[in-house]
């Protein structure tokens, strides 16, 4: 056995994400194949568990604590620390050691592994709370939500089992805005996913952002970068950090409530915009919409994409960083995210005949997808005037 997982742990080593995905997918297929009957149905049994006992260890900065001190903690130091009694911290820890949250180093004994540094940290944390008090009561309320709407697809933003979850008649983000606290983690689960992979191997974009000049723009001068619904500019930040030569031509964009507090971000605009409103700024180079139009359904994305559409020069694209789902094999990440986007939003993930669908409702079409994360089939949707 010990040779085994030996062999495993050095393919890993020298994988990359796909060859990652592709052993993590033989691991659980082997894994259902030689479960018993009751070993599935236990593990079933085990999947709420999991969520909320995480939720416990944040409330209790158990992950904090053990990732910041060097070596082990006993049950009784992290009764001292937490305020939280032995008797239950015994039982709590020895269920999150058994799940590979944490490490059992000696009885009553535990240490932080990988796992535990992923939580610790704030992003890690604020995705633990945004999946428990948001999302885990829409996954609840989900069965009895298709049973009562007769089983059909979800196409609205305001009938959706998060409305039958949070008794609302809210969106989910109108009443994310009513509640800044869950607002906030949104926001920190967001700047998480920050990234400038996607301008890796782009030839399009590389190129034309290559041509700015280096030096400040002209009063007159067209914007290069419109990030659409930016939330609160990370994504700016980033395109900035890769080509300097852009800092001046870089606009963000967002509802009041994202970007009237923001402190000043060297070289970027921020302004207030709903995208369901005309494009105020016509003619930029590029309109950047990252993980924004899986949040939602077909009708509210031809708007937003219309709104673009209307103020493009005929040499404007737009970008769209999202998931193209392939049509068969699709890896479960993928399709968890589709089921997330549905039950909470209406949104969906799409694939390539449904991009192209999309962008032919607002008199646009794909002119080029550039993967670039296989592993999750995430890439930018060029869209071109047609």
């Amino acid at each position: 056995m010990e040779s085994i997982v030996s062999q495993i742990r050095t393919m890993a080593k020298n994988a990359d994400d796909v060859g990652l995905l592709e052993i993590q997918k033989a691991l659980r297929d082997i894994q259902t194949e030689i479960q018993t009957p009751k070993d599935i149905l236990i593990e079933f049994a085990n999947s709420n568990l999991i969520l909320a006992t995480v939720r416990l260890g944040a409330d209790l900065k158990l992950f904090r604590h053990l990732a910041t001190h060097n070596g082990s903690l006993t049950v009784s130091q992290l009764a001292d620390i937490t305020g939280a009694s032995s008797q239950l911290l015994e039982r709590v820890l020895r269920y999150l050691a058994s799940i590979n949250v944490i490490k059992e180093v000696g009885f009553n004994e535990y240490q932080a592994n990988t796992t535990t540094h992923t939580l610790a940290d704030p992003k890690g944390e604020a995705m633990v709370y945004h999946i428990f008090d948001t999302h885990a009561p829409s996954v609840q309320a989900m069965p009895d939500f298709f049973a009562e709407n007769g089983y059909r697809d979800i196409d609205s933003i305001t009938n959706t089992p998060f409305q039958k979850a949070h008794n609302t008649t809210l969106s989910s983000f109108d009443w994310m805005v009513q509640n800044p606290k869950h607002f906030e983690s949104l926001q920190k689960v967001m700047v998480a996913f920050e990234s400038a992979e996607w301008t890796a191997g782009f030839d399009l974009f590389d190129s034309e952002a290559k041509k700015v000049p280096s030096v400040s723009p002209q009063p007159s001068e067209r914007p290069f970068f419109v990030d659409v619904g930016g939330g609160h500019g990370h994504q700016c930040v980033q395109l900035g950090k890769k080509y300097p030569n852009l800092l001046g031509r870089l606009v963000l964009q967002d509802l009041p409530a994202a970007v009237n507090q923001l402190p000043p971000i060297e070289g970027v605009k921020a302004e207030a915009h709903d995208f369901f409103e005309k494009q105020p700024i016509a003619g930029a180079k590029f309109y950047y919409l990252r993980r924004v139009l899986h949040d939602w359904p077909d009708r509210e994305c031809s708007t937003i994409l219309q709104n673009i559409s209307d103020a493009m020069s005929s040499d404007s694209r737009i970008l769209i960083d999202e998931v193209v789902l392939p049509d068969t094999g699709a890896h479960w990440q993928g399709t968890m995210a589709d089921i997330t986007m549905m039950i909470n939003l209406g949104g969906k993930e799409r694939t390539v005949h449904q991009w192209k669908s999309l962008a032919d409702s607002a008199c646009l079409r794909v002119e080029e997808i550039h993967t670039y994360i296989s592993s999750s089939y995430t890439s930018i949707v060029v869209l071109a005037p047609k």
